[in-house]
Formats: structure tokens, C-alpha cells, sequence
């Protein structure tokens, strides 16, 4: 991307309405107290640049890293004369967008000091004078007070991965609301605010359930991205958090400003609605349709419970209308595509599934014509998407994509997840978005996996009755941990050539439905609870009576299903199961040792720069040093030019080293891999050794192995060219494998 570009394009609206998001009325404002907060107390950093204590004739910079993406206050004790400035920034350059660089001025002798307000990111900066003895270094955490409580692992750790750091971005994502980020903008949209309700219920304790309500009963706003309003006020917003809260107050609440968005505000055709990022292929008129048809289910089955039978039959004649067309209008040569549009929309097409408005009939050809054909999905759209494919019994695809997706996510080393895929601005500029977040809540991968995947959802209210119908695909195992307001729900499933066990803890004050799924077997026998028979493939019937606490409850194309009430049960599909993965695993790691890069210097075929970062309103130090300093926020870049044979970066260890694997990190500018690339070796740093290693870079993090050297110097010499994008390394490992 070009530096120079003029103001950062993925995020400069938000700013513009922030002000009235962060000062916006809610129902419920006038009586709360604040959101209630934790202090997590004074914490060391999992490392620091320099070992302490530690002074320097000219001024100098501490780098520290976080164990993760957190709320955090910086904390110095220093001894320094008076007047020298101390100044606190977070590793991640977003955070300038909001907040200054904060500043202290120092007192004559010993002294302790800690920033007055919290920044986010996983690595701090402190720019320490010349002179100034820094002692210690610590960071003081805070966030909305709840508890992970939910859990998911299964027997691929891609998704284990995928899952903890959904998390890890939701929890980021809340504080005195749901944020888009926290560091960049901290709107309060209600697009964003979608997924991340959904997952607080997931993952987090009952003291997550408040923002919640909130976001529930906040007052909509109807000029403000009327798309992202339909998105919430369906199945996925209001009627969501009724299944998990039981809350009919807040469904009371919120039912008359409901119907008369839907009946009298929201127009369609706007052409600033707003659905999703991703592509430019967006067929608004499918989509905003679809999810119009869901809200009106919606505000059926809220009208049902709150006294409001009377609107029935007006909410049920706008649904008619629809249903009656939709086909006529919309479905053309195998898919559903407006006149908006020349070649079929994912996003468009997965919604008219989920709405119900594509029968199973026309399933197959939209899995066919578009959702593996189309990834115009951003993301937070994706979640559709996945939920589609899952409601087609296409959830081995779903897994597929969901791990092709997020493929530079999962292995790097940042905690939370992106706004972008590929940190690719994917509308209208085809190229790497500088300015987009790095921990954003829109992505759902904890709400999939827990919910759709391992298969446990509320049924009713309260999750007086919930389900367990797991999708596992190609999984093996996996054991899921639900924080419902009933206790948590525990499953835990695994799979063999002949058994399909499924190992539930059911809270009190429930009845759980629990499902066999009949497609994971190529054959099923028998089932069995606790040991007990209760079905059988040849009377093709439940026997009632058989366990004291479990009935029969039906069966359909995909599930053989019981009830079972509160207690520990463990379900047993006997009969025969392929257990093939289409998904490649990864190699089994080597024992490797990292050296320790503290005392190294690194210099470049560039003097060290500044990165004018979106549009040079922040200036960013892009220096040689910054590749060793083990945060992945900062880094090396030459932009000076584009990618050209001849450039090199190199390191002095100090001493001679043995080492057999070079690993270069970009992850934050991810496009700017090595083209092509050579590593020579020597012990003076004049000599240069022929290449002991040559290559090609790889998308974000590029793994350089050769037989083991003994050097005190490498250098890595670009040698391809790309004429669009400049090289980048944002840090540098370097390992001894055992």
C-alpha cells in the first residue's frame, strides 16, 4: 500500500460518530450505576528489551510485552534528576488515534509512576531520557469484571486456537459497552455488537449478561447504518438474547420501537445501508430482504409473548408478501441474484438459507454456484455464511472455510483477531489496509464452534430447554463448557471406528435434547445411555422406560433424539464411523531453542526511517532495531522503495552463534513478505559466506531452515522484486533446534 495514503479509508467514518455513539441515551441510563470494572493489579511483563536496571547516555526506548491484548496502564520506578520528560505509548500504533502519547515529568531522585489512563495492545513502549536509571518496569491491567467461563477444545488446535482468541477479542471488545475496538474507534455499532452479545453468553460469566441488556434496550437509531439495525433486531440480536436470558421485561421493553422501525422507519433501496465490508459484490436487495423477513419472524414471536396478538396478522401479511415473491424476483440460473448485481453474492445467497427462504430444494445449487465458489464475505459476515452451510449438513465445508479464512490468524503471534481477513482492505481498494484493527469484535469463531459445531443452543427462554445436535464434521473430539443462566452445560464428545460418544453434564431446572447425528455413522446399530440400551437400528424406535431419566423424544433425516433431564448422562451411537480428514495437519514441531536477541544490533541497506502512518498523521519509528525487540507491533520497514534485488537486513549477534532456522514475522504489514530472498553468514560482518539458505517469502511469517552455522553475523538480501509493496519485518527469531 502506498504510505502516503490520504486518511486511514477502513476506519475515518466511525470517528465522525463516535461522539454521539459514546454519548448516546440507553432506556435503562437514567437508574445504572457504571459499567463495573476489575483491576487486575500490578503485573510483570512476560519480557522487556532490556534487562534492568539499565541507564543510557542518549535517550533510549524500553519495549515490554504482554502475555495478550489487554486494557493496561504502564508503571515505571526510576531515580532521575527533576524535569525529564517519561512518555508511555502502546506498541500498536491504532491507539494514537485516540490516545495521546501520555507523558510524565520526573522529580528529583528514586520514583514511581503510573500512567494515568489505559491504552490496549500487547506491548508497551517507554522513551526514556539520557541519564534516567530505570529499576522496574510493570503494567497494571483492567476490564469489565466477568470471568471466562466457557471453553471449547477439540482434537485440531487450529480451532482451539481460533476459539481462545475470539475470546480473548470479545473480552476486549466490552468495557463500558460492546466495541467495534478499542483501541481505533470504540463505536458502539450495532453490527459489531451482534457476534459479540452472542459470545458473551459463550464465553463469559453472568456479569457479561449486562452489557448485554443494554445493547438490547439501547435507543435504536435509525440514521445510523440502518443494515446493522435488521442484523439485531432478528433471530441473531433480540430473540437471542431472550433464548439465553429469559429476560421478558427487556422483550417488553423493546417491542413497540421495534414494530415501528420495521413498519414505518426503514426504508428499502437506501443506498448508504450498510450490511457488510468485504467485496464490492454485494446484493443489497437480496440480502436486506432476507434479513427483513427474519426480523418480522422475530417481531411475531415477541408480539406472541408480550400481549401483542392483535399485530399478528399484519406482521404475517408482510411476510406473506414476501415469501409469495421472492423466488420470482430473485432466483435466477441456480441462485438467488438481484438486479444489483452480474455474478452471484455469498453473503446474499447464505441469508436467503438461514431466512428459510431458500428451500432445501434449491440447497445443492446454491453450495454449487456460490458458497464454494464465492469469499466476498468480510469476516463478520462470514458468520452467515458458516451458519448456512451447517444448516445444509455442509459442515465440513464450513470448518474448511472457516480455517482457509482465518489462515494468517490462527498461526501468528497477535491474540486477537482482525477486522480484516489477510488484513486486506477488500472494498473498493484492493490492497493491505494499514489502518485496520488488529482486535476487532465482529469475528464469531467462538459463537460457531461452541453453539453451531458442538451443537448446544437454547431452545427456550432461560434455556429451560436447550439442545445438544453437534455438527463435528471431521472432529473427533470435542468438549465444550456452556455458562448458561441455568449452570454451565458441559458436553464432552468423542469418536471411534465404532462409538459416538457423547458425555453430558445438564444443569438443574432443565430438559436437554440430545441428538445422535445419523450422518457421522456409515452404519448405526444401537444407542445407548449410561450403559443402558434405549435404541435399536432394527425396531428403529427409542425404548421409553429403559433409563430412568431419558425418553425418547423423535427422529428425523439427520438425528436419533431423546430428552434427558438435569444429571450426568453419557450417549452412545455403537455401529460403524470414517473418521478421514480432508484438512492437512501440521508437522509435528521440532524441539527448537530461541536465542536470546537483548544485546544484538541490527542494521539495514536503508538508514532507519519513520513509517508516516495513515497518511503521516502518526509518525511510527520503523528502525532496524525494532525487528528484535520480540513485539510484533513494531518493526523494520524500507520505504525507500518497493521490493528490489539488493536490499538486506542484518544482525550482529555479539558473539559467535550456532543456528539452524531463521524465522521473519510481518504479520502486521502482512504483505510485505520477502519476494524472494538469500541468508548469508559471517564472522566479521565484512566476508559473506555463499547462501547457506534461498526462497521465497510466505504470507506473514516466512520460515527460513538450512543446515546449522556458527556465525556471529547473518544477512538476509532481497532478491525478487514486487513493484506494489515494500519489505517488512516486524521481528526476528532465531532458533538452534535440538
Amino acid at each position: 500500500m502506498n504510505p502516503n495514503r490520504k486518511i486511514f479509508l477502513a476506519s475515518g467514518f466511525a470517528l465522525v460518530v463516535s461522539a454521539l455513539l459514546l454519548g448516546r441515551t440507553r432506556a435503562a441510563d437514567a437508574t445504572e450505576a457504571p459499567a463495573p470494572m476489575k483491576d487486575y493489579g500490578l503485573k510483570e511483563y512476560v519480557h522487556v528489551s532490556k534487562d534492568l536496571p539499565h541507564a543510557e547516555p542518549k535517550a533510549w526506548k524500553l519495549v515490554c510485552t504482554l502475555p495478550y491484548n489487554c486494557h493496561y496502564q504502564a508503571w515505571i520506578e526510576l531515580e532521575a534528576t527533576a524535569d525529564q520528560e517519561i512518555c508511555y505509548d502502546s506498541t500498536n500504533p491504532l491507539v494514537r488515534y485516540l490516545t495521546r502519547t501520555e507523558t510524565y515529568r520526573t522529580t528529583d531522585g528514586p520514583q514511581v509512576h503510573e500512567a494515568n489512563h489505559w491504552v490496549s495492545g500487547e506491548g508497551a513502549i517507554y522513551t526514556i531520557p539520557a541519564g534516567v536509571n530505570v529499576k522496574a518496569v510493570k503494567y497494571r491491567e483492567t476490564g469489565y469484571d466477568t470471568r471466562f467461563a466457557g471453553s471449547f477444545e477439540c482434537n485440531d488446535n487450529d480451532y482451539n486456537i481460533l476459539w481462545k482468541k475470539a475470546a480473548r477479542t470479545a473480552y476486549l471488545c466490552m468495557r463500558d459497552h460492546f466495541y467495534d475496538c478499542p483501541d481505533r474507534e470504540r463505536v458502539g455499532f450495532w453490527g459489531d455488537g451482534t457476534p459479540e452479545m452472542n459470545q458473551c453468553f459463550y464465553v463469559f460469566d453472568s456479569k457479561a449478561h449486562r452489557l448485554a441488556r443494554d445493547l438490547v434496550r439501547r435507543e435504536l437509531q435509525p440514521k445510523f447504518y440502518p443494515g446493522q439495525h435488521l442484523e439485531f433486531l432478528g433471530e441473531y440480536g433480540l430473540w437471542f438474547y431472550y433464548l439465553q436470558s429469559g429476560d421478558l421485561d427487556s422483550m417488553r421493553t423493546i417491542y413497540e420501537p421495534t414494530k415501528k422501525f420495521l413498519f414505518e422507519t426503514y426504508q428499502f433501496g437506501n443506498p448508504h445501508t450498510w450490511f457488510d465490508w468485504g467485496k464490492e459484490v454485494k446484493d443489497t436487495a437480496v440480502t436486506e430482504t432476507c434479513f427483513y423477513y427474519i426480523c418480522l419472524g422475530t417481531l411475531k414471536k415477541i408480539a406472541l409473548i408480550t400481549g401483542h396478538e392483535a399485530d399478528v396478522a399484519a406482521i404475517d401479511a408482510k411476510r406473506d408478501a414476501i415469501k409469495s415473491t421472492f423466488d420470482s424476483q430473485y432466483w435466477k440460473d441456480g441462485c438467488y441474484r438481484s438486479a444489483q448485481v452480474t455474478e452471484p453474492d455469498d453473503r446474499a445467497n447464505a441469508m436467503a438459507v438461514n431466512a428459510g427462504l431458500a428451500g432445501p430444494e434449491k440447497w445443492e445449487a446454491i453450495y454449487e454456484h456460490v458458497l464454494t465458489k464465492k469469499t466476498y464475505s468480510s469476516c463478520f459476515f462470514d458468520r452467515w455464511v458458516f451458519e448456512a452451510l451447517c444448516t445444509m449438513g455442509k459442515q465440513e465445508y464450513a470448518l474448511l472455510r472457516m480455517y482457509n479464512r482465518y489462515k494468517t490468524m490462527i498461526p501468528c503471534s497477535f491474540t486477537t483477531l482482525w477486522e480484516h481477513y489477510d488484513r486486506w482492505w477488500a472494498s473498493r481498494i484492493d490492497a493491505f489496509d494499514e489502518g485496520s484493527s488488529l482486535n476487532h469484535g465482529w469475528n464469531p469463531p467462538a459463537i460457531l464452534l461452541s453453539q453451531t459445531i458442538a451443537g448446544v443452543s437454547a431452545l427456550a427462554p432461560g434455556w429451560s430447554i436447550y439442545q445438544v445436535m453437534p455438527k463435528e464434521a471431521f472432529l473427533t473430539s470435542i468438549k465444550v463448557v456452556v455458562p448458561s443462566v441455568k449452570g454451565n452445560v458441559t458436553v464432552d464428545l468423542h469418536k471411534t471406528g465404532t462409538e459416538y460418544a457423547i458425555e453430558l453434564i445438564s444443569p438443574a431446572d432443565t430438559t436437554a435434547i440430545v441428538g445422535i447425528p445419523k450422518g457421522s455413522f456409515s452404519k448405526l446399530d444401537s444407542i445407548t445411555v449410561n450403559g443402558t440400551q434405549i435404541w435399536d437400528a432394527t425396531a428403529k424406535a427409542g425404548v421409553d422406560g429403559a433409563a430412568k431419566g431419558v425418553t425418547w423424544d423423535s427422529e428425523d433425516a439427520g438425528y436419533v433424539k431423546f430428552k434427558a433431564t438435569p444429571g450426568t448422562w453419557k450417549f452412545v451411537g455403537h455401529g460403524t464411523l470414517p473418521l478421514s480428514t480432508p484438512k492437512p495437519q501440521p508437522p509435528i514441531a521440532a524441539k527448537e531453542e530461541a536465542l536470546d536477541k537483548k544485546t544484538w544490533s541490527a542494521s539495514a541497506s536503508v538508514p532507519d526511517g519513520i513509517f508516516p502512518f495513515s497518511g503521516g498523521k502518526i509518525p511510527v519509528d520503523v528502525a532496524a532495531a525494532n525487528a528484535l525487540d520480540n513485539d510484533h507491533w513494531t518493526g523494520w520497514r524500507d520505504l525507500t522503495e518497493t521490493q528490489h534485488p539488493g536490499q538486506w537486513f542484518q544482525v550482529d549477534m555479539q558473539q559467535v552463534r550456532k543456528f539452524n532456522k531463521i524465522v521473519l514475522d510481518n504479520t502486521w504489514a502482512l504483505w510485505d513478505s520477502p519476494e524472494k530472498y538469500a541468508v548469508s553468514v559471517s564472522d566479521d560482518g565484512i566476508a559473506w559466506s555463499e547462501p547457506v539458505a534461498s526462497g521465497a517469502g510466505q504470507l506473514g511469517i516466512t520460515t527460513i531452515s538450512f543446515p546449522p552455522q556458527s556465525a556471529r553475523y547473518f544477512r538476509i538480501t532481497q532478491t525478487g522484486t514486487n513493484p506494489k509493496y515494500h519489505w517488512s519485518i516486524y521481528e526476528l527469531d532465531v532458533f538452534l533446534t535440538k
